[in-house]
């Protein structure tokens, strides 16, 4: 089946700013030299915001930029994760963009709009870098996205950690667990029943992450899925030491013991430097047998 790439060199890549500003912008600066340095035409008007405490401008600011950058180019961008695109997800105009379906490419908070995106206009994301860090992430994470937007499949995930053995093909979905739960009982939240979910989190010790996953199972998201892939629970930027990693891993197979579904850990996702750039939405497999997990992307982002 012939897809067509979502973008090509020449096309423009839309910078947008729904959650936080940059601590620093001289990070900013750096992050936007470094995109058009790999090739990338951006599109950035800085004067359409101005920085509101811990956020990149108002709410009404920050939808607004969204809407007015989707009219330039569909393929876009965050600046920062952070917070705030919870914010700002009743103001978004899902009918225009389910018109022109796109990608967003970020992590963290922006999982909460990637994620509305998907259950109200049909869009694929990656979950992938953003624009302050984008000067400092590996060469292998940067062709991982340009794969992507190009409507190319990425390479099996192999030597995953089995937890729970199994076999499920079903959407890929996932992100930041904090922003997951929060956005439980809203009708941002897609539908889970039989997908593949992904998460990671930052700064949540383990009790955290056990009121996290409590949360989804009261909300009987949990028994519904088809399977989870565990990926890293960090510090601030860095990972967690050995006795840590293996707490909080306990604490979240504790949480899930109950279901029939596949589990894997040790995926290389989460707030690390270097970490795996992953599709949301897209058909995948997860493989889980005694000589370990494998997860392999089955559609790319681009539509047929």
């Amino acid at each position: 089946m012939a897809y067509s790439p979502l973008w090509h060199p020449g096309q423009a890549l839309g910078i947008v700013a729904p959650a936080s500003a940059p601590r620093a912008p001289e990070k900013l600066e750096r992050g936007l030299d470094a995109l058009a340095e790999d090739g990338y035409r951006v599109h950035w008007d800085p004067g359409q915001l101005a920085q509101r405490g811990y956020l990149s401008g108002s709410d009404a600011e920050r939808a607004a930029q969204f809407h007015r950058t989707l009219t330039h180019t569909r393929h876009l961008i965050a600046v920062r994760g952070g917070y705030g695109c919870l914010r700002i997800l009743d103001r978004i105009d899902y009918a225009a963009a389910q018109r022109t379906p796109g990608v967003l490419i970020g992590y963290s908070d922006i999982t909460a709009l990637q994620l509305s995106l998907f259950t109200c206009s049909g869009w694929r994301s990656i979950s992938g870098p953003v624009v302050i860090e984008w000067d400092s992430i590996p060469a292998a994470m940067k062709e991982d996205v340009r794969l992507l937007l190009e409507g190319q499949l990425l390479l099996p995930i192999e030597g995953l950690t089995t937890a729970r053995k199994g076999q499920c093909t079903g959407t890929l979905l996932g992100g930041n667990l904090s922003t997951i739960a929060r956005m439980v009982g809203s009708r941002y939240l897609p539908d889970l029943e039989k997908k593949l979910l992904f998460i990671e989190d930052v700064n949540e010790p383990p009790y955290r992450i056990d009121a996290l996953l409590t949360q989804l199972k009261n909300a009987g998201i949990l028994e519904r899925l088809g399977g989870l892939m565990i990926g890293n629970f960090t510090g601030d930027q860095s990972q967690t030491d050995q006795e840590d990693g293996d707490i909080m891993i306990q604490t979240i197979l504790d949480c899930v013991d109950e279901y029939p579904w596949p589990v894997v850990s040790g995926l290389e996702y989460g707030h690390l430097s270097s970490r795996r750039v992953l599709p949301i939405g897209v058909s995948a497999r997860l493989s889980a047998d005694p000589n370990g997990g494998c997860l392999e992307i089955l559609d790319p982002i681009a539509k047929r």
